[in-house]
C-alpha cells in the first residue's frame, strides 16, 4: 500500500530566542536569562511535527507517512543548515526554493520563563518572495497551510488542492480577514481563540470554554468547513463538525492535560502536525476526529514542557 503523503506549504524561519524572567516595560532594559538560535516558522515546525509524530526516533528511515516541506529560504548562511536539519528528521526538502539575494525569514521570540508564555516578531524575508507556481504536488493526500506566506499564494494553493481532492488542514495564522470562498469545501480549520475571534467577527470574550463555542464553530460550518477545531491553550480544545451540525448536536470540549509549562512556542504547531499526521494515517480506514485530537493534545502537552521550538517537538514513541 502507498505511504500517505503530507505536503506542508508554509514558512521557514530562523528563531532568535531570548529567555527572560518577565517582559520588560517600555523603556526598560533587563538582563536576559539566555539566548539561542534555532530553526522554526509555522510551516517548518508543523512539518517536523508531522515527521516525528509518524514514527519513532529510531525509525526515521521507515516512515508511515511521507512528509515534504514546501517553501522558501534565502541565500544566507542559515539556509544550508536549515535544510540539513529538516532532512535529519526525514523530511523531503526537494520542494524548498532557495532564492539568491533573499534572506531566510526570521522570528524574534521572547520567552517569559516564569509563565512559559511567548511574544514573537516575525520578519518574513524569503517567505514573501515565494514563487506560487509548482507548490501543489498532485499526489498530496493531506496538505497543511498557514498564513506566514503571501495571502494570494496560500488561497490559490488551497483552491488547487481542493480541485485535486487533497484533504486540506488550514491554520490561518497570523489571522487576517479571509474571503468566504476559502471556507467552502475546506476539510479542516484549526484556529486558536484569537484567530477564531478575528475570523468570526466575535469578541475575544466570546471564545472561552464557558461561552457557546458551538455557535462560533457553526459560523465556519455554514461557510462550508467540514471540521472546526478551536485550541484554547491551557483550557483545552473544542471541536465541532458538519456531521454533528446536520443532526443538531453540539461540539465537544476536550480538557487540556495538566503539566508544568516551560515554553509554549511550538505547542500549536505540534498539535496541528499531530492532527495532520493522524488524518493522513487514517487513509483508507476512516477518520476519527476525537482520536486525532486526543493524540494531538498529548503531543502538545509534551512540547510545552520543553524549551525551544523544533527541539521541543516529540517523536511518536514519546507520546503515551
Amino acid at each position: 500500500m502507498d505511504v500517505p503523503k503530507i505536503s506542508v506549504i508554509g514558512s521557514l524561519n530562523v528563531d532568535l530566542v531570548t529567555r527572560t524572567a518577565r517582559i520588560p516595560e517600555p523603556g526598560e532594559t533587563l538582563k536576559s536569562r539566555g539566548f539561542s538560535i534555532g530553526f522554526g516558522g509555522k510551516g517548518a515546525n508543523q512539518a517536523v511535527a508531522c515527521a516525528r509524530l509518524s514514527r519513532s526516533k529510531s525509525e526515521v528511515g521507515k516512515p508511515s507517512v511521507d512528509v515534504r516541506m514546501v517553501g522558501v529560504v534565502g541565500s544566507d548562511l542559515y539556509a544550508g543548515d536549515f535544510l540539513e536539519s529538516l532532512q535529519k528528521d526525514g523530511i523531503q526538502t526537494d520542494h524548498i526554493q532557495r532564492l539568491e539575494g533573499e534572506k531566510t525569514g526570521t522570528a524574534v521570540i521572547i520567552v517569559e520563563e516564569d509563565t512559559g508564555e511567548n511574544r514573537i516578531l516575525f520578519s518574513p524575508g524569503a517567505n514573501y518572495a515565494v514563487r506560487s507556481e509548482g507548490l501543489v504536488a498532485p499526489d498530496t493526500d493531506v496538505a497543511v497551510l498557514q498564513l506566514e506566506m503571501p495571502l494570494d499564494t496560500v488561497l490559490r494553493s488551497i483552491e488547487q488542492l481542493k480541485q485535486i481532492g487533497s484533504e486540506v488542514v488550514f491554520n490561518p495564522a497570523p489571522a487576517v480577514p479571509l474571503p468566504d470562498g476559502v471556507y467552502n469545501g475546506l476539510g479542516h480549520l484549526v484556529v486558536n481563540e484569537t484567530e477564531a475571534a478575528i475570523l468570526s467577527d466575535k469578541q475575544p470574550e466570546d471564545i472561552t470554554p464557558s461561552a457557546n463555542l458551538t455557535e462560533v464553530a457553526e459560523i465556519f460550518i455554514k461557510r462550508g468547513v467540514q471540521n472546526v477545531i478551536i485550541t484554547l491553550g491551557g483550557q483545552g480544545v473544542f471541536y465541532h463538525t458538519a456531521k454533528l451540525s446536520a443532526t443538531s448536536k453540539p461540539g465537544s470540549l476536550v480538557p487540556a492535560l495538566k503539566v508544568k509549562v516551560v515554553d509554549t512556542t511550538a505547542a500549536g504547531d505540534t498539535f496541528l502536525g499531530a492532527y495532520a499526521c493522524a488524518l493522513a494515517q487514517s487513509k483508507g480506514k476512516g477518520f476519527n476526529i476525537a482520536e486525532a485530537i486526543d493524540f494531538a493534545n498529548r503531543a502538545a502537552s509534551i512540547t510545552v514542557q520543553r524549551p525551544g521550538a523544533q527541539a521541543a517537538i516529540p517523536w511518536a514513541d514519546e507520546v503515551s
